[in-house]
């Protein structure tokens, strides 16, 4: 009852319905006017509060990682390298075997593992860089070299997830064939634009970028730069 009626106050303010409340509404109008004002003392102030700021930001996020994250990671995987950074906690599910380079950077690591194949590995060579809200499918294989970048909520799957064919999932068959997985290679220095998706069976040559928001369905060769979806070769 006390959040109806300070929700009925605030329209009452909005409406402006009484004197009183046009004051009240005037009164906020101004208050959202008000500036600090911007001369040379406030300006080394606030410029100190400022880089202040940063400095807390950055040294939680160093210690979450190196204290925090990054170990987390490392008991889950078989082997990690030097240099690892984690900025948030991975998330990884099921029976994956890991795999991880040195001089590895994660925004976030977030790994799903399917039922349908037995000791399915994800390997990161030296020096990768993952993006924040990166997907990770995974049934057989997914293996990227060295330098590889993924930026920001990419997707990289080695399997359909759910049959293809449309008999078979209106006959409730959630099973996958051998056909419907397939070990995904990404090799070194490629670079994934945001928001990209590599299905099965793709092979990313060395060197090649792929654009933003492309969806990748076959072979990307060396040094190429693949966009559109599906994902086409633009130039050599």
């Amino acid at each position: 009852m006390t959040m109806m009626a300070f929700d009925q106050l605030l329209l009452r303010v909005k409406r402006r319905e009484s004197p009183s409340m046009r004051l009240a509404h005037d009164a906020y109008k101004r208050l959202l006017a008000l500036d600090v004002p911007d001369t040379d003392a406030m300006r080394v102030l606030f410029g100190g509060l400022y880089t202040a700021h940063q400095v807390m930001v950055d040294a939680h996020e160093w210690a979450m990682s190196k204290l925090v994250y990054s170990p987390m990671l490392r008991a889950r995987c078989e082997s990690a390298g030097a240099g690892l950074n984690v900025t948030s906690a991975p998330y990884v599910r099921g029976h994956a075997r890991l795999r991880v380079g040195a001089g590895c950077t994660f925004s976030s690591l977030n790994v799903r593992t399917g039922r349908f194949r037995d000791d399915p590995e994800l390997v990161f060579g030296d020096h990768c860089y993952v993006a924040f809200g990166v997907m990770f499918q995974l049934n057989q294989r997914i293996r990227l070299g060295n330098h590889v970048l993924v930026a920001g909520f990419s997707s990289i799957q080695d399997s359909d997830g759910h049959p293809s064919d449309a008999e078979r999932r209106l006959r409730g068959e959630t099973e996958l064939l051998p056909e419907d997985i397939a070990p995904v290679e990404i090799h070194d220095h490629a670079w994934l634009g945001r928001a990209c998706h590599v299905l099965k069976g793709v092979t990313i040559g060395r060197g090649a970028v792929v654009a933003a928001g492309s969806v990748v369905v076959s072979d990307v060769p060396d040094g190429a730069l693949a966009m559109g979806v599906p994902a086409r070769i633009l130039k050599r």
